[in-house]
């Protein structure tokens, strides 16, 4: 008994200090990486590098800007009588209905909190969160739809559907992009492993167990989710750095908007926005659930769920705060949140450099909205729909599997295969959870290395699948063709991309055709659509004018 208080004493000596000091050296080893690799390495280059990349961003930033406006304009201005809304009723209709379904959640929110009704926070907390994702991927895809038949630069996303590369280098970049995936893999992981380990938990607790289990998943909870519990100043500090990063971007982009609607003869230079990229996609996941979970924590409280919820493991012990300002502030900051960094995110189609690894918008805009549907699922559902929420996380993450092997949403089809192994992991492991978490009677009788042997036997047999069946497909390749099966190389000759002297394959990135002289002052301000994007056709040449 003393060494299992030892053991306890050692884990609770106070792991919020250790997981928030992760939290903050992830974010600056994160700006501090972003900041050399583009402002040291890129200086190294020599300057007809330097010259092409500036013409290749000024028309990525164009795209951008162009994406950026477009998303934004489509997510707020809907039409409301029903002849507008032609040919997209349902996408409109569904539209509406989440509108109002976000607007009633929202003011029953309010009143809940004004009069303190535990339960009625709850259900208007998850209603909210469901209705803004629900709303935001309707409009995303409208978004789509239209860019693919109503865009000026049909031949550009018309490259961007069809280009693939067969490998990638092991540039820095592309290691970003693999760390990136890593993270994204163990942020969707933690959502299964969080049910079993409480599971687990009060497993334990129910037969009076008390061997520092517990206190060690609560530590392991505790690094993969970076939450701090409720009760600690440190997640006062996470959260209020949360919202101050929202606060300045929300901020920022106002202000830009602003400054280039009156004075558009010389617009504010939005170069530097790539950069910023990376780092939107590393701190995605980590950012937003942090807020969820908050948001999860705090409604709880009160209910029957929070019994459960306060027992450390999920992060919710007994909070010394005001309730309804942190849950107000928290359903602000990730409604502000969600939308700017999903839209940000989702904005950026460029055509990629052969070995580059790269991803379509519309493939990043599902799996982003997704994974946030799947973190609404498993953070906000009630425990006593718990049959209801397995079954949603098995729909969800089978969805993800299904959209990734169909659609193909990276540019380099090994990044695809291997990603679907992950997601195949992952519902492997949602499928075991649910099984187990769902069996009150036999899961007691399991012990906790039984079920990670089951874990592991499961994800290594398909691993052996995915290593056997890309054996197998790569055979038949080498068999059937001589080529090196870029359908980029394919398209871009078709659409003159390429010169007549690299037609062996290799794919290149129309943007390199760019003319120098055509470089701009400002890298920002929307443009007209006659002065971009294909400007003339000359036997096998494409000449681009990013103006």
């Amino acid at each position: 008994m003393a060494g299992s208080q030892t053991a306890a004493a050692g884990h609770s000596a106070d792991p919020n200090v250790v997981l928030t000091a992760i939290y903050f050296s992830t974010i600056a080893a994160i700006i501090i990486g972003t900041v050399i690799y583009f402002f040291v390495v890129a200086r190294i280059a020599d300057p007809e590098v330097r010259l092409l990349d500036l013409i290749t961003t000024q028309r990525e930033i164009q795209h951008l800007i162009d994406n950026l406006s477009g998303q934004f304009k489509n997510f707020f201005l809907l039409p409301i009588r029903w002849r507008a809304m032609k040919p997209y009723y349902t996408h409109h209709t569904l539209s509406w209905l989440f509108i109002l379904s976000l607007t009633a959640s929202a003011v029953v929110l309010v009143v809940s909190l004004a009069l303190d009704l535990p339960q009625t926070i709850r259900i208007s907390t998850f209603t909210f969160f469901a209705s803004l994702n629900a709303l935001f991927m309707t409009r995303q895809h409208l978004y789509y739809i239209r860019r693919t038949y109503l865009s000026y630069d049909a031949e550009h996303y018309l490259v961007l559907d069809t280009t693939s590369f067969d490998s990638f280098d092991w540039s820095v970049f592309n290691v970003i992009q693999i760390g990136i995936l890593i993270l994204e893999f163990l942020q969707l992981l933690s959502f299964p492993i969080r049910d079993l380990l409480d599971a687990i938990h009060l497993s334990n607790r129910q037969g009076m167990l008390d061997n520092g289990d517990s206190d060690t998943a609560d530590f392991i909870i505790g690094i993969i989710t970076m939450f701090a519990n409720l009760d600690s100043k440190f997640y006062v500090i996470q959260l209020w750095f949360l919202v101050a990063v929202i606060a300045c971007i929300f901020i920022i982009m106002s202000a830009i908007h602003l400054y280039n609607a009156w004075w558009p003869h010389k617009p504010f230079a939005l170069y530097w926005v790539k950069y910023l990229l990376p780092l939107a996609n590393l701190l995605y996941l980590p950012m937003l659930v942090m807020l969820i979970g908050s948001a999860s924590c705090l409604s709880k409280i009160g209910t029957e769920d929070y019994k459960d919820a306060s027992s450390g493991l999920l992060r919710c012990s007994d909070p010394a705060i005001n309730k309804p300002l942190y849950l107000a502030t928290t359903v602000v900051a990730y409604t502000a949140g969600y939308v700017i960094l999903t839209t940000f995110v989702t904005s950026f189609d460029r055509i990629p450099i052969k070995g580059e690894i790269h991803y379509k918008s519309q493939g990043v805009a599902f799996l982003k909205n997704m994974s946030m549907l799947l973190s609404i699922d498993f953070l906000l559902v009630a425990n006593s729909y718990k049959h209801i929420r397995s079954i949603l996380s098995l729909i969800i993450v089978l969805s993800m599997v299904c959209f990734n092997i169909s659609t193909k949403p990276c540019f380099v089809s090994q990044i695809n295969y291997w990603r679907s192994f992950g997601f195949c992991g992952i519902l492997w492991v949602a499928l075991v959870v649910t099984m187990l978490t769902n069996e009150t009677d036999t899961f007691p009788r399991i012990s906790p290395g039984g079920i990670a042997s089951l874990l592991a036997v499961g994800v290594v047999v398909i691993f052996a699948l995915f290593v056997a069946v890309k054996r197998l497909n790569r055979d038949s390749s080498n068999s059937g063709s001589g080529n090196n099966g870029s359908n980029g190389a394919l398209v871009s000759e078709h659409l003159g991309l390429v010169e007549s002297s690299d037609r062996d394959g290799e794919a290149s990135n129309c943007d390199q055709m760019s003319q120098p002289a055509a470089v701009s002052s400002s890298l920002s301000g929307p443009a007209p659509a006659a002065d971009m994007g294909i400007r003339n056709v000359e036997g096998d040449k494409l000449y681009i004018a990013a103006v």
